[in-house]
């Protein structure tokens, strides 16, 4: 009697693991099918990568600050421009941005590398217990270099850069290539329009993920007076991971060395608004952007530093 009660704890204890595994395996298959609920997968691509883009609204006219059009960064000297940015994203998501950049005779060009993760991801069973059974986390990265100059009166610019992305123990590696351009119409007029993250990804578990492709155009106007400026911003985006369009208007309001933004994000499900402020102080500049969603899963931060290197 004795050795059968060894052998039925031995199963019991056995299948009630093996059950705990595969639970465990579903879920981590649900999460490689919907980890763009969180902003990962390639969807990571997709969120605002500077306090710039998200006090503003992703534009692809926005200079400097952003990376939604590689036309964009624009240094007329040599002396590099070191970027940073840092910052929380909706549930939990955080997200570092780093940008080395300098001006050429033609063009500009540099290197930049963009993060988003997501950590202490628990998984449970419908039994309540004090510990979680695993604890994984997920992320994704971006690492790439761009370059772009100007032809008659348009500037052009393109981006190539490596994508990987895990979760768990599942990973996926890949590339994607940015196009953009920008024009100036007369002084006070810019256009600017990008296509972005046309590539592929490798295999993850039985497929390959597909990249979030995104199709831009904004422009944006300028008044200025004797002491200061003010820019309206509008865009719309098409993106092949998102039902419909989406719109954002920003502006931007400049006084001596401090800027102030505000913005607004339009899509058939979800609506933002966001705003901003930044400072120079000669060669650092500074710029803060928050923004709050419809969607009730936080309120998103960023924060980004620079500084003109000699």
């Amino acid at each position: 009697m004795t050795s059968f009660n060894k052998l039925f704890g031995i199963i019991y204890f056995g299948s009630h693991f093996l059950l705990k595994r595969i639970q465990l395996l579903i879920v981590i298959l649900f999460f490689l099918g919907s980890t763009y609920i969180f902003g990962l997968g390639t969807q990571f691509l997709s969120i605002p990568g500077t306090a710039l883009e998200l006090a503003i609204g992703i534009n692809p006219v926005l200079d400097g600050g952003s990376f939604s059009n590689p036309a964009a960064p624009i240094l007329n000297k040599s002396n590099p421009d070191l970027f940073f940015s840092h910052g929380s994203w909706l549930a939990g998501v955080t997200g570092s941005t780093i940008r080395f950049s300098r001006g050429f005779t033609y063009g500009t060009g540099g290197l930049q590398i963009r993060y988003a993760g997501l950590n202490d991801l628990e998984f449970r069973t419908s039994t309540p217990a004090d510990n979680s059974l695993e604890n994984f986390g997920a992320y994704g990265v971006s690492f790439g270099g761009f370059y772009n100059r100007v032809l008659g009166n348009t500037r052009y610019g393109m981006a190539l850069q490596a994508v990987s992305f895990q979760i768990y123990n599942e990973s996926s590696n890949g590339y994607a290539v940015n196009f953009g351009l920008i024009r100036k119409f007369r002084k006070n007029f810019t256009f600017g329009a990008s296509l972005l993250n046309v590539g592929s990804m490798s295999l993850l578990s039985k497929e390959s993920p597909s990249l979030p492709v995104r199709i831009l155009g904004g422009f944006s106007y300028r008044f200025i007076q004797k002491d200061w400026e003010n820019k309206i911003f509008l865009s719309a985006e098409n993106s092949s991971m998102v039902s419909g369009m989406i719109f954002r208007i920003g502006n931007e309001f400049s006084w001596k060395q401090l800027v102030i933004q505000m913005g607004s994000q339009f899509s058939q499900k979800v609506s933002s608004v966001s705003g901003g402020f930044g400072f120079r102080l000669g060669i650092y500049r500074f710029q803060y952007g928050v923004q709050v969603g419809s969607q009730n899963l936080g309120i998103s931060q960023m924060l980004d530093f620079s500084i003109r290197l000699p």
